[in-house]
């Protein structure tokens, strides 16, 4: 393929992603000062792209658009000093992975260690920068403070605990089904709660007469986070990331836990909030730990773009437990 043609999948009004996804051709326009040009090679389908797809956020997106907020590629075109054709990197700061060209801010483009794979950088953009920067900018840290991540489970709650454990701080996780309580057996966890258990309530009681725990790293949002707050110290730190449920953290949490301090993270008003060099400097510590074998992102399915329907099907389904990767 001339490196002037391109493949994207694009979206021009919001609502399913399996009704409005398409996939486009055309021709590259010139390539802007400042700009680089970059061929990717793989990108990853996240619960945020679809979110965002569905149209959750439509007051700060503008259509249309090319999804996909996480990916890695090849430069081939550099108008820009810094960066020359043949490097590696991230182009962050934007969507537009799901296409086979990406033409990116030059500043946005931050750069790979030869140490990690392709794969491997292709996966450690939104959970594991997520999940460092919790725990090392927005937690108020204390050497073996103890914190309650909830979907532990899930991709970054599995990153959250082996971050927090590197990094001395002692995790319980919450799982939602019991048939996951086995999932930990060997992660560094102080315990394992099932939150559809009977005796759930009993065991964020026994945690409050114990002195509570010092942060709770909240994904899921509405009753979820009012049945959390109940074990959590006076003063306590709650940070929430996300909103599985679906549902807002209802008004009685703040009512009844007015001592709380209480906020939201997002990694993209983090990014855009700070300097290249210090955003380069925490991707290079998460290639690190990657490195190390602290953070580890499990792949369980390769799709072609031209197979992007189907991959969202795998995604939507979720039969397969892990990440699923486009090949662009």
């Amino acid at each position: 393929m001339k490196e002037s043609l391109f493949t994207r999948a694009m979206v021009r009004e919001f609502g399913n992603i399996r009704d409005i996804l398409r996939l486009e051709s055309g021709e590259q326009s010139e390539l802007a000062a400042g700009q680089v040009r970059v061929k990717m090679a793989w990108a990853t389908i996240n619960p945020s792209d679809i979110i965002t797809i569905s149209g959750a956020y439509r007051s700060r997106i503008t259509l249309p658009f090319v999804p996909g907020f996480e990916g890695m590629g090849h430069i081939v075109q550099s108008n820009a000093p810094s960066l020359l054709p043949g490097q590696r990197v991230l182009p962050v700061g934007s969507m537009g992975a799901w296409q086979t060209y990406k033409d990116s801010e030059a500043q946005w483009c931050f750069t790979l260690p030869d140490f990690v794979s392709d794969k491997e950088a292709a996966t450690s953009y939104v959970n594991p920068m997520t999940a460092l920067l919790m725990l090392t900018e927005e937690l108020h840290f204390t050497p073996g403070m103890r914190v309650i991540i909830n979907a532990a489970n899930s991709a970054i709650g599995k990153m959250l605990i082996r971050i927090a454990s590197h990094l001395g701080i002692r995790a319980i996780a919450i799982v939602r089904k019991a048939e996951n309580l086995a999932l930990f057996d060997d992660f560094p966890v102080e315990s394992v709660l099932n939150s559809s258990s009977p005796d759930y309530p009993q065991q964020l009681a026994a945690l409050q007469r114990g002195g509570g725990v010092e942060a709770i790293l909240d994904c899921i949002g509405g009753e979820e986070s009012l049945s959390l707050a109940e074990a959590l110290m006076p003063g306590g730190q709650f940070i929430h990331y996300g909103l599985l449920s679906g549902q807002p953290i209802p008004p009685t949490f703040w009512r009844s836990r007015p001592d709380i301090r209480f906020s939201n993270f997002h990694l993209r008003l983090w990014v855009h909030g700070h300097e290249k060099a210090l955003v380069q400097r925490r991707i290079d510590e998460v290639m690190a730990l990657i490195r190390d074998g602290v953070i580890a992102t499990e792949v369980v399915a390769e799709f072609a773009l031209a197979d992007i329907h189907q991959a969202v099907d795998a995604v939507l389904s979720g039969a397969l437990k892990g990440k699923i990767l486009l090949k662009l």
